[in-house]
């Protein structure tokens, strides 16, 4: 038992800096490595181009020459960190010394080359910044609002409608990236659309010269990734390399190719890698041609000879097992169970397995799946767009808090989420509580609005009194800071970072979330994530002050906020976290890990075959400039998308070097039929995966040879239920078989020792005494009994004694409907005590139009209808004058009517037949209803509302305007029945329902049904009663006498 214990850990982790373990890999290569000329070198995914590159890089620099004259060059930054970081690894121990990165992306080379370049040469010198794509796609968005204001821009008219669309934006900056990395100017790519006939490449021509002249209005020219590269290659190099490294180059888009091969032509030893069956990045402007002709191209351009070297298979011999389940629960269950089995049972870290999917929209819901079951991961910040973090979200909606001088600006709906969130800190318990305390304090107004003044107010709190606990105060006090901390930094004029920090610092989050990142885990990596969008926020709002120093922070709030592309991230990691990677298929581009689940591969969705920036035929360019095929001549790419998948998933299930899973969802029965991708067949047959069906509890496992996961030729899958290697799941497994009374003894027993041995290792839910069904009462003394039965709580508390104790609490807050009924009630009693019909009508409506803030478009229709209801009480009371007299309106009630029974309430109109001075004539009750249905004429006689007046008047007299309990020697009111009035019923008349006159025998049943009626709503127990009110019930999920609120011990 002792083996399960785990040691405690602190509540705040102290952090120390530690020497990074550095790996380094002895290799062999079937060739020498090279020294000199010019080389090309390929080979299968795994079979170990990238670390050749690296060995040649290192075995240079070992040799002795310099370290400034070599450079590694990676297509992405994120490739270019793991090159560094392992080459760095490798020549820790020569002790060089160099004064510049060796290893840099394309990008990242072109940006420093044109710092580099002079400027009579057309150099930048320090006035030049990279701007991430979010950045680029609002600027491009800014302009063509633009456009659609003051009709600008050269647009056909049948596109003008779709100028402010975000999909245009998003199509038209993917296509004037695509003219910028193959070269072409603005002009350049209007005379082809003048040439072709194609008048969007033409507009697009203009709007790309409007672009750059607006871009090159800010202090610093700002440059996106390809248009940085396009720059480089208009001036001339400012430096060159003697040995020039370069990795993936099947990634690289035509542009990057060109700047290479002028690099390559001034080097004395130049080495590029890659593989043509990885190439996958065609959406993004990457071509395969620099790359698959560089034997052609170098000699042609610098009479130059190269080298091929190819290494053959890869090194990676993985097993493969598919597993098709018949959901999406169960397909992110399997993955969740294969993650947690190899990391508790075979002791594997879980940042050296892998989870990869088709694309983004992918991620969330098995994020979500993974943490709820404990497994920690790690998305890449790219993957997500800044403003849909969620502790960004927060901070956004507090920053528009600093702003929101009048209380309208920020809905209580948005200081909910505020409180709620992080940054608030409140829970809804919480809120809940310091809310009632608002409103008793200051009962005048509501207390959604009471909150709101106090957070705008500045200085001290008032004194609350007993009204607030200690708590409520110290979370009102806590929002108030933060507030007043931003508010303070922007009457001193500090920048939007300045703000930013003030705001952030008053929080406190840092250190909470730092422990909890520190602690690891599933909630370490979330904390993890939220740091990391903290960071990429401050980048943000310091370059957005660098740009604009004197901009408001409610423009930064937008400029975030309308960002819908991913934002680029410094990633300042030195270390690896442990957690599991949640990567797309491109983002897994040149990992490599021991286990690796190649999730969700569907149909329609893996292969994708759709084209892309159809409206400004983006494919046509492309063919025009790479391949001279002009745009006139049809050209399916149907063959080449689905090769460009292939290669896709090629390379997502070559990236385990241990263990590879590839899964997904057969559902053909759903409402939306989902199959497995022809992928995955292809896929078992060429490795010889194992196949496994998913089967769901509710469904037998099929018989032998399947029982026992064999397979043969005619059903090659085994089947396996999934059971989930969590706490929770085993837990709940092993209460099912305590408490299974059919379960045999031998594992009852085992089951009780593993539970017995979880409890002790102080694991939630396995100490038998944590169980809800095995649990004691709280309590088993009575509440106190009510001193009154209410006559309209009988009728419930006759129909479920249980519903009508609990949802009282539920009901307490006030709703519109209730609001309603409650000034027609007002009305109502205002024409028995003679007002003028007229006057208290209008000042009805006045309140009802002050109370209401219906919405306009039917604020006419509910006016009309409340007006009808007014009409018709009044009329109500004009016709029966005659018959009545009235003896009070909203007449107090409180007579026993049986020992320890009392009924007490208040008659909203007590009358009596005849003269009203004639005490022997019967009185009647007339009850007001507001809602719009009415009860049955065979319903009304047993309505127990009525009844509970009639034998309350039966035992009572009429003294002081107050019907009391009738003294001995007192003769009792004679009653004649009662009357529901429904001036809310869509009738033309006035509805209205009459009980008769009931008489002894009938008094005394309904008496002995309410006389138990006291005790029972004293509790402790309460009593639950099944019938068709049971369909309108708001407390049926916990009622014990239904199947969903069934009390039970088992899991």
């Amino acid at each position: 038992m002792s083996s399960l214990q785990t040691p405690a850990l602190p509540p705040h982790p102290r952090a120390y800096l530690v020497r990074r373990e550095r790996t380094v890999h002895d290799r062999t290569w079937p060739v020498a490595l090279p020294d000199a000329g010019v080389w090309k070198v390929t080979g299968e995914a795994g079979s170990g181009v990238t670390s050749f590159l690296i060995d040649t890089a290192a075995a240079r620099i070992a040799a002795g020459a310099d370290p400034n004259g070599v450079v590694v060059i990676t297509a992405s930054k994120e490739s270019g960190a793991r090159v560094r970081q392992e080459l760095s690894d490798k020549l820790a121990t020569l002790g060089f010394v160099a004064d510049e990165p060796i290893v840099r992306s394309v990008h990242s080379l072109a940006f420093a080359l044109l710092r580099a370049a002079e400027p009579e040469h057309g150099g930048e010198g320090e006035q030049i910044r990279l701007i991430s794509g979010a950045e680029q796609d609002f600027a491009i968005r800014e302009l063509l609002h633009g456009h659609v204001e003051d009709g600008g821009g050269s647009w056909p008219e049948e596109l003008r409608p779709a100028l402010p669309m975000v999909g245009f934006a998003r199509q038209l900056r993917d296509f004037l990236l695509r003219a910028v990395e193959r070269t072409l100017t603005p002009n350049q790519l209007k005379e082809m659309g003048e040439q072709h006939n194609i008048p969007t490449w033409s507009a697009a021509g203009d709007f790309l010269a409007e672009y750059q002249a607006v871009m090159a209005l800010y202090g610093a020219r700002s440059y996106s990734a390809s248009e940085l590269v396009d720059q480089v290659l208009r001036v001339p190099l400012p430096r060159t390399w003697h040995t020039v490294i370069v990795d993936d180059a099947q990634h690289l888009d035509p542009a990057s190719g060109q700047l290479v091969s002028r690099l390559i032509a001034e080097a004395e030893l130049a080495v590029v890698g890659g593989d043509l069956e990885q190439s996958v990045f065609r959406f993004r402007g990457a071509s395969p041609l620099f790359f698959a002709n560089i034997e052609r191209t170098i000699p042609a351009q610098y009479g130059m000879d190269v080298n091929v070297v190819d290494l053959g298979e890869t090194r990676r011999k993985p097993d493969a097992a598919v597993a098709i389940a018949p959901s999406e629960a169960l397909n992110h269950a399997m993955v969740v169970d294969t993650l947690r089995r190899a990391h508790l049972g075979e002791g594997v870290p879980w940042s050296d397995m892998a989870v990869i999917v088709r694309s983004a929209g992918m991620i969330e819901p098995l994020r979500r799946a993974l943490l709820q079951a404990g497994v920690p991961v790690a998305v890449n910040p790219t993957d997500v767009v800044l403003s849909e973090q969620k502790i960004v979200m927060a901070m956004l909606l507090g920053l528009r808090a600093l702003r929101s001088s009048d209380k309208e600006q920020l809905s209580m709906a948005d200081w909910r989420q505020l409180l709620l969130g992080p940054v608030g800190g409140v829970d809804p318990v919480t809120l809940r509580r310091l809310l009632r305390g608002l409103r008793r304090w200051k009962p005048e107004s509501r207390a959604e609005d009471t909150l709101r003044e106090l957070l705008h107010q500045r200085g001290e709190l008032p004194d609350f009194g007993s009204m607030l606990t200690e708590r409520e105060l110290k979370l009102l006090e806590r929002i108030r800071g933060v507030l007043e901390a931003g508010r303070a930094e922007i009457e001193a004029g500090g920048s939007v970072e300045e703000i930013l920090w003030a705001v952030w610092s008053a929080t406190k989050l840092a250190d909470s979330l730092m422990a909890i990142a520190l602690r690891g885990g599933a909630g370490g990596s979330q904390a993890d994530r939220d740091l990391d969008a903290m960071m990429a926020l401050f980048d943000a709002a310091g370059d957005f002050t660098e740009r604009r120093p004197t901009a408001t922070i409610d423009s930064f709030i937008a400029h975030i906020e309308e960002q819908e592309l991913p934002t680029g991230v410094r990633d300042r990691r030195t270390a690896v976290p442990d957690a599991v990677p949640l990567l797309t298929a491109h983002g897994a581009a040149g990992r490599e890990f021991r286990r690796v689940i190649v999730s969700g591969v569907q149909e329609l969705t893996w292969p994708t075959l759709s084209e892309t920036g159809t409206l400004m035929r983006q494919e046509d360019l492309i063919d025009l400039v790479d391949e001279g095929i002009d745009p006139a001549t049809p050209v399916s790419h149907t063959a080449d998308r689905l090769r460009e998948e292939e290669h896709l998933f090629h390379m997502a299930v070559s990236r385990a070097t241990e263990h590879v899973l590839v899964t997904a969802v057969d559902c053909p029965d759903g409402d939306e039929v989902v199959e497995p991708s022809r992928f995955v067949e292809a896929f078992a047959k060429n490795t010889g995966a194992t196949r496994t069906l998913v089967v769901p509890d509710e469904v037998d496992i099929p018989t032998a040879p399947q029982a026992e996961h064999a397979t043969d030729e005619e059903d090659p899958y085994s089947y396996v239920r999934v059971r989930v290697l969590a706490a929770e799941d085993v837990i709940a497994e092993l209460r099912r078989v305590v408490t299974d009374p059919e379960a045999d003894e031998e594992h009852a027993n085992q089951a009780a020792r593993q539970l017995v041995r979880m409890a002790d290792a102080g694991i939630p839910g396995a100490d038998p005494g944590d169980w809800w069904g095995v649990r004691d009462p709280s309590t088993s003394e009575a509440m106190e009994p009510p001193t009154r039965l209410s006559p309209s709580r009988i009728e419930g508390l006759l129909q479920c004694p249980m519903r009508n104790v609990l949802e009282r609490d539920i009901a307490a807050t006030s709703t519109d409907a209730m609001a309603r009924g409650t000034l027609v009630h007002y009305f109502f009693e205002a024409l028995g005590r003679g007002a003028d019909p007229e006057l208290i009508r209008a000042d009805t409506i006045k309140a009802y139009n002050e109370l209401f803030d219906v919405p306009v478009w039917k604020r006419e229709k509910d006016l009309a209808a409340f007006e009808e209801m007014l009409n018709k009480a009044t009329r109500w009371v004009d016709d029966t004058r005659g018959t009545f007299d009235v003896l009070g309106v909203e007449v107090p009630v409180h007579v026993e009517v049986a020992p320890g029974v009392v009924i007490g309430g208040r008659i909203d109109r007590l009358e009596r037949e005849g003269d009203a001075a004639d005490d022997t004539a019967p009185v009647h009750v007339v009850d007001l209803k507001t809602s719009k249905y009415a009860v049955t004429g065979k319903e009304i006689e047993e309505h127990a509302q009525l009844l509970s007046y009639q034998l309350a008047l039966s035992h009572g007299v009429l003294r002081d305007g107050a019907v009391v309990t009738a003294k001995e020697g007192e003769t009792p009111l004679s009653v004649g029945g009662g009357t529901l009035v429904y001036p809310a019923a869509e009738t033309v008349g006035v509805t209205t329902r009459t009980q008769a006159p009931k008489d002894e025998e009938q008094r005394a049943e309904f008496t002995e049904l309410i006389r138990p009626l006291p005790a029972e709503m004293a509790g402790p127990q309460l009593r639950a009663v099944t019938g068709p009110h049971c369909d309108f019930c708001q407390i049926k999920s916990i009622c014990p006498a239904q199947p969903e609120g069934e009390v039970t011990t088992r899991g």
